[in-house]
């Protein structure tokens, strides 16, 4: 009778047990990450009172074992990890983990003591460390190095954005890809007459039209120097090529600089302030060795009276001569209007006024040109009047060209600079040529495809290429700039310019076989930024390769875009995360680029882990050691981003559970009931 006491004892301290654990689930029923756990029970050991018999042949059969049981004992409590619903947070940094894999924590940043949960409300902190903003514990993963994920035998670390990560430097293009299609169908129209507009305003009919390049070049001399070259047609240059006896520029002369080997000697003009200067109404100096001087301006000489240098002239009655010496020593006379409210007198100093009338320079000045060229003279110069020209012819003292680049663009004919070309069709149409393009009565005229290319300079100026397809026959379509020429100069937006060199691989136009696929082409984009003055080396070249093998030419529609790389500077404005566990930074410049990508850890029994509240777990004897992995090595689990993983506690079952454990224990109960009123019904019996 004792027995079963003990065993309904032992019935309601189990259903105890079992309804605490109940509890505990629905309490947790809406907590992140939570797994719920069960309880399983067992029976305890028997009181056998006879064993079993064997049967024995020709005799009696086998008797069972006669046992009484003990009560029950709590089997295990199990941790149930099922996956939870997921909830959307619409927060990018949320991760929901579906499978048997938990996310890794440490709460230091070497992430050597590791932790395991799988709540994934995570965020950046103030430092830029990816948390769980609950305890502040840090999220491992593998960090990315330019946008570069190590490989999968690297150790995890604490995720931090990094200053490199948090801003991004500019990346100079290299390479733009075309995609899609050119039209197979694209028509042209015989060319049955060609009209040129020149800039002078006039016009020109003409059979055929092959333009020349024209317009103002940079040439940088074996020497060092730069030189600006009004290029007229005919005039060519060509790299590693002397320059003498080439007409290098002809340009308006600015002004005129005195050296210490080149000495400039200028005549001066009296004007109403000195009605002459020694008897005559101009000037000379002595010769001067430094500063720089235009014709017409100002030039004041100063000195001093000399002693009974104050006379009254009798040819000009109301003037006043004055011996004066100079700062330079000489001694002069100026006639000067007799003054009105003062007097000229012995010791006094005085200035007047001139104007540069002439200047004569020597070999060794230098001149200096409207169009900003400097040069050493080499032959003597007079300069007489302000709209005197100085030409520069190139001498073996030059050197030769090392590099040319276009400072503008424009192309001429016939010596004569071309402002538009006009084809007529001999359908009647009529059509704007490119004047940067050749073209012959009886030719055939194809529309131009305009395909910009955007170029990022190594300062991260963007650049805007205009880069023309024009198709010239059946299959093939030449490459040009926006000019039809080889040649153009682009600005970016705060007008930083830079000349843009087109240039084809080897000489060939892109080719298509009959079936529309890519057979040859490609070209490259020089980029001379001439702004960079003072940069090394200048003019700075970058070469921009145009790889066409993904285009098509197929009949419908053009469709050509170019996708360049490169890209300006950028401030990091979010962070998302895929399915992977990648996280990806998203730039002002629009750039993304990989930051790092979340650990998974795995355990041979999951189950058996140990339970450290606060939703984390840690390992024990009988989970095994963790595997730490990306997300993408971790089999059997998956990360959906913007979302959490909510509780897996399932509250109809919950409440099922709890009746029956209620049940079990009002069962228990009414066995110690029982048991008490048979023993005092024992206790009571009289003899």
């Amino acid at each position: 009778m004792m027995r079963s006491l003990f065993s309904g004892v032992s019935g309601l301290k189990n259903h105890q047990t079992r309804m605490d654990v109940i509890g505990n689930n629905i309490s947790n029923v809406n907590t992140t990450g939570f797994k719920s756990s069960r309880v399983t029970f067992s029976d305890m050991i028997s009181q056998t009172l006879t064993g079993a018999s064997r049967p024995i042949d020709g005799q009696i059969g086998g008797t069972n074992p006669k046992q009484i049981g003990l009560g029950s004992a709590v089997a295990g409590i199990d941790l149930l990890f099922t996956n939870g619903s997921v909830q959307s947070t619409g927060k990018n940094t949320d991760l929901c983990l579906s499978g048997d894999g938990l996310f890794a924590l440490s709460p230091d940043k070497q992430g050597d003591q590791k932790y395991y949960t799988r709540n994934g409300a995570f965020s950046f902190d103030a430092d830029g460390n990816y948390v769980q903003p609950g305890n502040g514990m840090h999220v491992l993963g593998y960090m990315a190095k330019n946008g570069e994920l190590p490989d999968s035998k690297s150790e995890p670390e604490p995720i931090q954005l990094k200053n490199e990560q948090k801003s991004m430097d500019a990346v100079q293009t290299q390479n733009a890809t075309y995609v899609d299609n050119l039209n197979a169908d694209t028509k042209g129209t015989v060319i049955g007459g060609i009209s040129v507009k020149y800039a002078d305003g006039t016009m020109e009919t003409v059979t055929s039209y092959n333009p020349q390049p024209a317009g103002k070049i940079s040439l940088t001399l074996s020497t060092g120097e730069t030189v600006e070259v009004d290029d007229p047609p005919g005039n060519s240059f060509t790299t590693g090529a002397a320059v003498t006896g080439k007409t290098l520029y002809k340009s308006k002369i600015d002004s005129v600089t005195a050296t210490g080997t080149g000495a400039v000697t200028l005549e001066l003009s009296a004007g109403s302030a000195v009605h002459s200067i020694n008897g005559g109404s101009t000037y000379t100096p002595p010769a001067l060795n430094n500063g720089t001087y235009k014709y017409g301006d100002k030039y004041t000489l100063k000195g001093t009276i000399n002693a009974g240098g104050v006379t009254t002239t009798g040819a000009a009655p109301g003037h006043t001569k004055l011996t004066v010496t100079l700062e330079d020593g000489n001694v002069v006379t100026f006639e000067v209007p007799n003054p009105t409210d003062f007097t000229y007198a012995d010791g006094d100093q005085v200035s007047f006024n001139f104007v540069i009338s002439k200047i004569t320079a020597v070999a060794g000045a230098k001149v200096n040109t409207a169009n900003g060229n400097k040069a050493t003279l080499t032959a003597p110069l007079t300069i007489s009047n302000d709209a005197q020209t100085y030409t520069r012819i190139g001498t073996s003292s030059d050197g030769t060209v090392n590099a040319i680049s276009r400072l503008q663009n424009g192309y001429a004919l016939n010596n004569k600079r071309v402002e538009s070309v006009t084809l007529q069709g001999k359908d009647g149409s009529t059509h704007s040529g490119l004047i940067g393009a050749d073209y012959a009565v009886n030719g055939t005229f194809y529309p131009s495809l305009v395909s910009t290319v955007t170029v990022y300079g190594s300062q991260g100026r963007k650049y805007d290429v205009p880069v023309l397809l024009t198709k010239t026959k059946a299959n093939t379509w030449k490459m040009s700039l926006q000019s039809g020429g080889n040649r153009i100069t682009v600005k970016d937006k705060n007008d930083s310019t830079t000349t843009v060199h087109f240039e084809l691989e080897d000489q060939k136009d892109l080719v298509f076989d009959y079936t529309g696929k890519y057979v040859q082409g490609s070209a490259k984009l020089s980029m001379h930024y001439e702004n960079n003055k003072g940069v090394k080396p200048y003019p700075y070249e970058q070469s921009v390769t145009l790889n066409c093998s993904g285009l098509t030419q197929y009949a419908g529609s053009n469709t050509v875009s170019a996708k360049s790389d490169g890209y300006a500077t950028g401030e990091l404005e979010s962070i998302s995360c895929d399915t992977s566990g990648v996280l990806t930074g998203t730039y002002s410049n629009g750039v993304k680029q990989t930051i790092a990508q979340v650990a998974v850890a795995k355990f041979a029994n999951t189950s058996g882990l140990t339970k450290l509240g606060d939703s984390l777990y840690e390992e024990s004897n009988n989970s095994g050691e963790a595997v730490i992995k990306k997300a993408t090595d971790a089999a059997g689990c998956k990360i959906t981003p913007s979302a959490i993983e909510m509780s897996n506690v399932d509250v109809a079952n919950e409440f099922t559970d709890m009746i029956i454990t209620q049940r079990g224990f009002q069962s228990n109960s009414k066995i110690i009931t029982v048991s008490d009123e048979m023993l005092e019904t024992l206790i009571q019996m009289k003899r």
